[in-house]
């Protein structure tokens, strides 16, 4: 990216697009290993998945090549144009949603699984996306989370570990739990040593 480029939040769109606005995928087109590592096949034929913050598509696609419905929710649209040729490519169809999920609101009880890889809201919209989630989920679906950890006093309200995670998802039962390093190899962007917390929680 050239760097006179302006400078923008990374809760700012125009921060993605510039980032997503090159030919290479910022993040890869695999999906991501914790996410292919626990997700089932789609239940049932119609089953629907929502990825939140889903970027380029990689995970997107992935489920839909496992056989749900997914709708893949992005705030950039260089993101989502890469997104819908990544679907084009594995011959599967992505519903892309350009939405900005400070305010989105989840549909009630219309997902059979919930994907949040690497979406790093403020607190207030982690919380109230989280608290939503029960509402959201079908019985018996699932929530797959996994998010970068900070141990630096000033960035753990953003990037919190599973404890204070699992407190969030209260409502929902935590069937696995995991805060460690790991080796990622995602893109450009997922190089190298990285804390995060993995969790996967289900509706009863």
């Amino acid at each position: 990216m050239n760097s006179s480029a302006p400078k923008f939040s990374n809760t700012d769109p125009r921060y993605w697009d510039q980032r997503y606005g090159v030919e290479a995928f910022a993040y890869g087109t695999e999906p991501n290993v914790f996410l292919k590592s626990r997700v089932p096949p789609a239940p049932k034929k119609g089953a629907k998945a929502l990825c939140l913050a889903d970027g380029e598509g990689r995970n997107g696609v992935y489920l839909a090549q496992l056989g749900y419905e997914v709708t893949s929710l992005d705030f950039s649209p260089a993101a989502q144009k890469k997104a819908l040729s990544l679907a084009a490519l594995r011959g599967v169809h992505l519903h892309c949603l350009l939405t900005d999920l400070n305010t989105y609101e989840m549909e009630m009880s219309q997902w059979d699984l919930i994907a949040s890889i690497f979406y790093q809201p403020v607190l207030e919209v982690r919380q109230r996306h989280h608290q939503k989630l029960f509402e959201a989920l079908k019985p018996q679906g699932l929530f797959i989370l996994e998010t970068k950890v900070s141990l630096e006093p000033d960035e753990r309200e953003r990037y919190p570990g599973t404890e204070a995670l699992s407190k969030e998802l209260s409502r929902l039962e935590i069937v696995y739990a995991n805060e460690s390093e790991q080796e990622l190899n995602e893109g450009t962007y997922h190089q190298g040593r990285q804390r995060t917390a993995q969790l996967v929680a289900q509706k009863p």
